[in-house]
């Protein structure tokens, strides 16, 4: 029985989020140097991100978080990944950007 209720819980969930309209994740996928920062760097790095109106804002400041995020890979001896995903196109494509 309780399986069934945390089955519908998240099942209600999932809808309820989905009706709230496309919402845009940030994550290792798209962010450079997502392992490399804390958690709070990831929340101060994404409400930057949200906070920008325009795609060439937010392409000039992740060029700059990009040369920090090698640095600090190179710090440690790491190689920065490529992103899969840009995340500033992603959010012009999802009209988070003019």
């Amino acid at each position: 029985m309780r399986i069934w209720i945390s089955l519908a819980l998240a099942l209600a969930s999932a809808m309820l989020s989905n009706a709230a309209g496309p919402r845009f994740r940030f994550g290792q996928d798209n962010v450079p140097g997502w392992a490399l920062m804390t958690s709070a760097e990831r929340a101060e790095h994404h409400q930057r991100l949200l906070s920008f109106k325009r795609l060439d804002e937010c392409q000039s400041y992740m060029s700059e978080h990009r040369k920090k995020m090698e640095e600090r890979a190179k710090d440690r001896n790491r190689t920065l990944p490529t992103p899969r995903f840009d995340v500033c196109e992603q959010m012009k494509a999802q009209g988070f950007l003019e």
